[in-house]
C-alpha cells in the first residue's frame, strides 16, 4: 500500500466520541468497520453490468462516508469497499457454484500499515453513519452474486461441453423457469445498490418460486439416484439397461436423459443458493440493527445444505463411475455398446463436476472482500476483477 494513503473506517456498530486511531484499528480487528479506499481504476477490471446509481442509497452512501472523511477538492475516479467478512463469499457460495474454497488475492495489498492514515468517516462525537451496516451487507450480497453467477457459468460450460446438445435439448418449461430466474436475480442486485431494501422484490418472487420448486424436483430426484447407487454397491456388477432404467425410467435416450437431468440439477441448485443470497440481504438490509455476523449465520445453514447437495450430485457421479458395468444377465460378462456408453458417460460427466472454475480476485490475502466502484456518467459502475 502507497505511503500516506487515507482509508475511510465507517462503523458497523454505534461508536460514540472522538474515534482514536487504536479505536479504528480495534474495530477493523473485531469486523465492526467498513474501510472505503479512493482508488483509480485497475487495467484487470471488467464492467460486472450492474450500477450504483447517482441518486440511490447505495452510492450516496459511499460518497457520503468519502466526503465526510476526506479533504480532497476532487473526487477519485474510483473507489475500493473493503468489507470486513469473506468467509460467506469464500466459502459457501463459490462451493454451491463451482466447488472452489481457496483463497484469492486481490491486486495490490490492502493490508493495513504504518504508513496508511486511518480517518473516521464522522469526526469528532456523534453516532455512527448509517451507512456503515448499508455498505457491509449490500457490498456483500453483490460481490456473491457476481463470484456465484461467474462461477456457476464456467461450471455450467465444463458440463456442456462434456455432453454435446445439453443445452437444447433440456426441458422446455425447466429451461424457461431457470432462465426467467436467473435474470431476475441480476435486477434483484441492481435493486439493492439503489435502495438498500426490496420493495421491487415482489416482482421476483414469483419467479424465485418456481425456481424453488424445480430445484427441489431436482433434489428429489438426486435422492433417487443416491438409493439407485446405495441399492448396487454390495454387487460386483450391475446390469447396464436395468441401472439406466432405475435412473430414469424406460426410454430411448436414457443416457442423453440422464445427462440433461445431471446438468439441470446442478444448474438449479446453483441458481437457488445466488438467489438465498439476494432475499437474505435484501430483508436484512432494511433492518439497521442487524449486523454483518448476523448476516451471515443466516446465510450459513441453508447455503451449506444447498452446497452438501452439489457434493452429493458429484458423489453419484463418482459412484456411477466406479460401477462395474457390462451389458449382460448372464454369469459372464458382456461389455454391450449400451453399457460401454453409459460408463463414457459418467466419466465425463463426473469429470465435468469435480471442475473446478477459475475464481475472480474479491478476497485479499487477509480474508477481507474488496467491492471496486468506478464514477460513470450515471452513478458508480460495479466493476468485475478479470479471473484471468
Amino acid at each position: 500500500m502507497e505511503t500516506n494513503e487515507d482509508l475511510v473506517v465507517v462503523p458497523l456498530v454505534p461508536t460514540e466520541g472522538t474515534m482514536t486511531t487504536e479505536g479504528m484499528l480495534r474495530m477493523i480487528i473485531n469486523r465492526d468497520a467498513v474501510l472505503l479506499k479512493p482508488s483509480v481504476r485497475t487495467q484487470s477490471s471488467e464492467v460486472s453490468g450492474l450500477t450504483a446509481h447517482a441518486a440511490g442509497a447505495f452510492a450516496k452512501a459511499i460518497t457520503g462516508a468519502v466526503g465526510r472523511g476526506t479533504s480532497a477538492t476532487a473526487a477519485p475516479n474510483a473507489f475500493q469497499v473493503i468489507l470486513p467478512a469473506g468467509a460467506t463469499v469464500r466459502d459457501l457460495v463459490p462451493a454451491v457454484g463451482g466447488g472452489f474454497r481457496g483463497l484469492v488475492k486481490t491486486t495490490g495489498s490492502s493490508a493495513i500499515s504504518g504508513h496508511v492514515r486511518l480517518v473516521p468517516a464522522v469526526a469528532g462525537a456523534g453516532a455512527t453513519v448509517a451507512a456503515g451496516p448499508l455498505i457491509a451487507t449490500v457490498g456483500l450480497a453483490v460481490v456473491a452474486e457476481m463470484l456465484a453467477q461467474h462461477q456457476m457459468n464456467k461450471k455450467l460450460q465444463s458440463i456442456k461441453g462434456a455432453v454435446q446438445g445439453v443445452q437444447r435439448h433440456l426441458e422446455a418449461e425447466d429451461r424457461a423457469i431457470i432462465v426467467t430466474a436467473d435474470q431476475a436475480a441480476r435486477k434483484v442486485a441492481g435493486y439493492l445498490l439503489d435502495q438498500a431494501n426490496m420493495p421491487s422484490i415482489a416482482g421476483a418472487s414469483h419467479s424465485f418460486a418456481d425456481l424453488s420448486s424445480l430445484a427441489n424436483r431436482h433434489i428429489e430426484q438426486l435422492d433417487d439416484w443416491r438409493q439407485v447407487v446405495a441399492d448396487r454397491s454390495s454387487s460386483s456388477r450391475s446390469h447396464g439397461g436395468d441401472l439406466m432404467t432405475a435412473l430414469v425410467g424406460k426410454r430411448d435416450d436414457q443416457v442423453a436423459a440422464f445427462e440433461r437431468a445431471v446438468a439441470q440439477t446442478y444448474e438449479a441448485i446453483a441458481l437457488r443458493a445466488r438467489i438465498v443470497v439476494l432475499e437474505k440481504v435484501a430483508s436484512e438490509a432494511s433492518n439497521p440493527d442487524r449486523s454483518l455476523p448476523h448476516v451471515e449465520q443466516l446465510l450459513r445453514a441453508e447455503l451449506s445444505g444447498l452446497a452438501d447437495r452439489q457434493s452429493q450430485l458429484t458423489a453419484v457421479l463418482d459412484d456411477l463411475s466406479a460401477m462395474n458395468i457390462d451389458g449382460s444377465k448372464l454369469p459372464v460378462a458382456i461389455a454391450g455398446k449400451a453399457s460401454i456408453g453409459a460408463r463414457t458417460s459418467f466419466g465425463r460427466m463426473a469429470r465435468a463436476l469435480h471442475a473446478a472454475p477459475p475464481a475472480l480476485p474479491f478476497l485479499t490475502e487477509t480474508d477481507q472482500t474488496v467491492m471496486e466502484l468506478s464514477a460513470s456518467a450515471s452513478g458508480m459502475t460495479v466493476m468485475a476483477p478479470s479471473a484471468g
